[in-house]
């Protein structure tokens, strides 16, 4: 046997033993770190304008942090492991529910060991989504939700660019340049790229006797308010383009007075007494629709995926005097001032319903987020004490919404201060004693409010149901300009159809219901004085001498009446003041209203005798 020659053969079989177990040990070192690169990363980059909540999905990996809402404008990052689930790799979907929306957006990946990961995404109309990045080991994924127009109003920056032809949704003809389109000048209505824009169609019923077309100034004073707005979100600007075709006449620039022209499909509609009916407090809109999908209608303009819809009629269903309806939110509106002055409302009545019902649309309820009605430090026309014009010192009648989020406790009133979100708006609470009952208007001047209508400005927190329902609890605000939508109900569908929008509660502000908010009020009341004999009496029986106090007040009511004998404290009147003793006395009495407003103090001279 050659000793040698089989030490040599040993040492190269475990020389390649050794070699072979490096190479295993290699391969598994690499299967482990593959395995390890199985850990997808999920950045969800929310830009658009609604929040989105889980609605399902799938997937094999382990998911870590996996968020319950994305907010609107916020990123959203969890990861997913496969340590939980088979070694071949991520695979999997997740779909999140878009706010106000019936459709979904949908996300998958699938990430495997070996290769390439894959990804899909969907949107739902009105809004786009992409990915980038996601491969090598421990991959991250971006998904980015946007809307599908620079400003999330809608409508594609292509059709504000451009204009649309659009095939109607009832199938309406159109010779050119193809049957069935209506071209949208979008342009020309002037639509910008760089700023929302919101477009109505306002028809009008009229008769012989008068026309429920929205006056100019009613209109224009709506088109301002957007304008004027702080509304900034997806926009390098502040405010929103609002574009009202009330007719060919109307006006569609106030800055040029420009009218529409041949731009207008609005039209004239004839006079009826009620539109539609209402069942269990619920408006039906059938016959809001059969108008709509008329031939040659709304509907057949084409402007479904584009325009609101909103009719000026005379009242809603039989019986009803509420000022106007609109779904919240949607694209179809009502007002109906035909209960109101010379039955077709005031501009002030016209203007703040027009904005007040479009703020429906807009996804706004009474009380901003919810419909808790008449709080006081809540500024808008969304608000039955503000809906027919907020006021600034002499100036009434102005519109606009909310633009802060302040609360109001009503178990701990500070009297001593304003409302903070008032800015210079005057506030309206609710007085019991003020006429049988009524919002009173305090002007933001005082810079104080007597809550409990005591006549008092008290030093200690109060406890009061400013808005008169039945509770005491905290008021809460809201910024309606931060949280309006603007791509509602078939606006920014191109799939738009003539739907009948869903019955929706006719809980709108009624002519009763207004004439509760007082006007501003800024006369003090007057107070009399009226002295004569306790009782009946003569010689040395006569009687003491007894002064009655009457005091007025022509708006907002009398508070308190107060009053003060010769050096004494000033006293609460409740019932004729007696004066005793010989000689003169000196009686000083003052009156105040429910609307702070104090009368200058006045007096009367008493003698201790009979006069």
């Amino acid at each position: 046997m050659n000793t040698q020659r089989y030490q040599g053969r040993t040492a190269l079989g475990m020389l390649a033993l050794a070699v072979t177990l490096l190479m295993l040990a290699a391969a598994g070192a690499s299967a482990a770190a593959q395995r390890a690169g199985t850990m997808l990363t999920v950045r969800f980059i929310n830009n658009s304008d609604r929040d989105l909540t889980p609605g399902g999905g799938n997937y094999n990996g382990c998911p870590a942090n996996l968020p319950q809402r994305i907010a609107a404008g916020t990123t959203a990052t969890w990861t997913l492991s496969t340590l939980c689930g088979p070694t071949d790799g991520n695979v999997g979907n997740l779909r999140y529910n878009v706010y106000r929306e019936s459709a979904q957006v949908q996300i998958g990946w699938d990430a495997p060991i070996v290769g390439d990961a894959t990804y899909t995404q969907s949107a739902p109309s009105g809004y786009v989504i992409s990915h980038s990045g996601g491969q090598g080991i421990n991959p991250t994924v971006d998904f980015t939700f946007d809307c599908n127009s620079t400003t999330c109003d809608g409508i594609p920056d292509n059709w504000k660019r451009n204009g649309i032809y659009i095939n109607p949704a009832d199938g309406s003809a159109h010779t050119a340049p193809a049957p069935g389109l209506k071209f949208i000048d979008l342009p020309g209505m002037g639509a910008t790229v760089d700023k929302p824009d919101i477009f109505v169609q306002l028809d009008w019923m009229a008769n012989d006797n008068h026309s429920h077309a929205l006056a100019p100034a009613a209109i224009k004073q709506v088109v301002d308010a957007f304008a004027n707005s702080p509304y900034s979100r997806h926009s390098p600007t502040t405010g929103i383009n609002l574009h009202v075709d009330a007719g060919p006449d109307s006006i569609m620039n106030f800055a040029t007075n420009a009218t529409w022209g041949t731009l207008s499909t609005a039209r004239q509609l004839p006079e009826q007494t009620n539109l539609g009916t209402s069942v269990g407090g619920m408006y039906q809109w059938n016959a809001f629709n059969t108008i709509k999908n008329q031939t040659g209608g709304f509907t057949s303009t084409g402007r479904a995926p584009i325009f609101h819809y909103a009719i000026s009629a005379h009242n809603l269903e039989s019986g009803s005097s509420s000022s106007g309806i609109a779904p919240t939110p949607g694209s179809d509106l009502i007002v109906s001032l035909g209960s109101f002055a010379g039955q077709v409302g005031t501009v002030a009545e016209q203007a703040g319903t027009f904005l007040h019902e479009l703020g429906h649309n807009l996804n706004l309820e009474h009380g901003g987020d919810q419909n808790v009605n008449n709080k006081p430090q809540y500024f808008s026309s969304m608000n039955y004490l503000y809906q027919f014009g907020l006021t600034s010192g002499t100036t009434s009648g102005l519109t606009d919404l909310s633009r802060r989020n302040t609360s109001l406790d009503e178990n701990s009133l500070d009297e001593r201060s304003y409302p903070a979100s008032s800015g210079t708006y005057d506030v309206r609470h609710w007085c019991p004693g003020s006429n049988g009952g009524s919002f009173v208007l305090v002007p933001a001047a005082d810079g104080q409010v007597d809550w409990n209508c005591n006549g008092v400005i008290d030093t200690a927190p109060v406890s009061f149901d400013v808005n008169n329902d039945g509770q005491r609890t905290t008021l809460t605000g809201f910024d309606d300009w931060s949280n309006v939508l603007l791509r509602v109900g078939a606006v920014g569908r191109t799939e738009a159809t003539g739907d009948v929008p869903p019955p929706t509660r006719e809980d709108e502000l009624t002519p009763s219901e207004a004439e509760l908010n007082l006007p501003l009020d800024t006369e003090p009341p007057v107070t009399r004085a009226r002295v004569a004999p306790c009782s009946a009496g003569y010689g040395a029986n006569r009687p003491d001498v007894c002064v009655t106090l009457t005091a007025k007040d022509r708006i907002s009511g009398v508070a308190r009446t107060e009053y003060r004998l010769d050096g004494g404290k000033w006293k609460t009147y409740t019932s004729p003041v007696t004066v005793h003793g010989k000689g003169k006395h000196v009686l000083r009495f003052r009156s105040v209203d429910y609307a702070q407003n104090l009368e200058k103090t006045k007096s009367v001279t008493v003698s201790g005798k009979r006069p």
